[in-house]
């Protein structure tokens, strides 16, 4: 029976792509790196290391110095260049009322991920959230969705990941617990079925009945 929610933030309760895509922009500008539009988009999911190096085939310095880059106009401007999506808030508290104790469970450095909530006012509806520290260079969605569990007890039955692209969907999987992808976030259809996602969903609306299915 599940009893925890974990959520992922970018793309499954925020809107966050013109804050993210538009510092991503920015710093690879000031590397003097081109990548088509499909390619910069790819940027939400994984950590910004793993984007820099696989996506836009960085050296580790150089994704150092470009992570600086975009944290220069992401933490000034672009962190609340966001939006909550919509039907989401009533979403998070018809579950909380419904029992179910709820996580944020993100790639996004922990002290970013905190402001964003704390601002859009998603925190009362949470019992915690996990990320990585800003040193932390990992995109392993699994490892983040462990220590979530040993940190609060939780079993493997008791748990759902709930996110838009494989990552949160592996994770989930690696993990063994059960998942539910969304279709409004930055993930495809083909996306989520190709990870194994245990449920799809077309809008925040249809989350808590999802849940309550599993």
């Amino acid at each position: 029976m599940i009893k925890y929610i974990f959520w992922d933030l970018d793309g499954t309760i925020m809107e966050s792509g013109n804050g993210v895509l538009g510092s991503v922009r920015y710093a690879l500008e000031k590397m003097g790196v081109e990548l088509p539009e499909s390619e910069v988009r790819k940027f939400i999911g994984p950590s910004l290391f793993d984007s820099f190096t696989n996506t836009a085939h960085m050296s580790d310095g150089d994704a150092e110095k470009a992570i600086n880059y975009y944290r220069e106009l992401y933490e000034s401007k672009g962190i609340f260049d966001a939006e909550v999506y919509a039907g989401i808030p009533e979403t998070l508290d018809r579950l909380k009322k419904a029992g179910y104790r709820q996580f944020v469970v993100t790639s996004k450095p922990q002290h970013m991920a905190k402001r964003v909530l704390d601002h859009f006012g998603i925190m009362p509806y949470l019992e915690g959230m996990v990320g990585p520290t800003e040193d932390d260079h990992s995109s392993d969605k699994a490892k983040l969705i462990r220590t979530a569990m040993e940190s609060h007890s939780i079993e493997k039955t008791e748990a759902v990941m709930i996110g838009d692209r494989c990552f949160d969907i592996n994770g989930a999987n690696d993990v063994g617990i059960q998942s539910i992808g969304v279709l409004y976030g930055y993930g495809s259809r083909e996306e989520l079925e190709k990870s194994g996602a245990g449920l799809i969903v077309e809008k925040a609306a249809d989350i808590p009945g999802a849940v309550m299915r599993l």
